[in-house]
């Protein structure tokens, strides 16, 4: 009997993985958020601590801000929530810029079907040498350059330098910039990897309540933060060993356990 497995699945510690070539794999954002550093995961706590539903409430208005671009880019009116209407407001001047469109949230080019899942639900690109999976938000060109560009909503801007000293707002900022910037060039790898297109370019658009910021990325810097997420991939990968390890152990020893009543 065949069993029809789902495309993408949550584990029960809250990792997202996707099926590719009969094997689940972690996604880019998994893999980002389970290697944050102690510092960083300790100021995700204290913030969540202090704004009870404020992760949630992100995500909703971050899937909303998504579902206005992916109209807007498929020349369809985006009908935005009030609520969240300051937040799309400027999206749309950078989303023009694209002359080329390749991928918006799936993949628009016949030759990339493959990269869809047989019931066409989900979307995504992986790596098989580095195990990793996830969606881009969008690929496509601006005069010929190749673009792969993420979309984000965020209480205070980004900032692509590491701040002074005390600056907490800063270093927030940065630490998403940092992080989006290596979550695109994974996608970028993986893409590669998958298709033979490389994007040259990274660009993240972020929108606050009261400014939208367009970051470019360029190739040098792209190869960079790739070689940083690689290392990272590694580090996930390790620690999912042990873990796995850790498990059989106490499954052994609860079996020796039950035999031994």
């Amino acid at each position: 009997m065949t069993i029809d497995l789902p495309y993408r699945i949550t584990t029960p510690l809250g990792y997202r993985r996707y099926l590719c070539s009969g094997l689940y794999i972690p996604s880019v954002t998994t893999i980002l958020s389970a290697t944050e550093s102690d510092k960083s995961k300790a100021t995700l706590k204290n913030w969540q601590e202090r704004n009870p539903g404020g992760l949630e409430a992100a995500a909703a208005r971050g899937t909303a801000i998504h579902l206005c671009c992916e109209q807007h880019l498929r020349g369809l009116p985006a009908d935005c929530p009030p609520d969240y209407a300051a937040f799309w407001n400027g999206m749309s001047q950078y989303l023009d810029w694209f002359d080329v469109l390749h991928w918006s949230e799936r993949p628009l080019r016949p030759d990339w079907t493959h990269l869809r899942s047989d019931d066409k639900v989900v979307s995504y690109v992986w790596s098989l040498e580095h195990q990793f999976a996830g969606c881009p938000d969008l690929v496509g060109e601006i005069g010929g350059v190749r673009v792969i560009a993420d979309f984000k909503t965020s209480n205070a801007p980004y900032r692509t330098s590491f701040p002074k000293s005390g600056d907490r707002g800063g270093y927030g900022g940065w630490r998403k910039f940092t992080k989006t910037a290596q979550q695109l060039a994974a996608y970028r790898l993986a893409l590669a990897e998958r298709t033979g297109y490389r994007p040259e370019v990274g660009l993240i658009i972020v929108t606050t309540e009261e400014t939208t910021q367009a970051i470019f990325i360029d190739s040098d810097q792209m190869d960079m933060h790739e070689a940083r997420f690689i290392k990272r991939c590694q580090q996930f990968h390790a620690l999912e060993e042990v873990n796995i390890e850790t498990e059989n152990l106490g499954q052994q020893e609860l079996h020796q356990q039950e035999q031994s009543v």
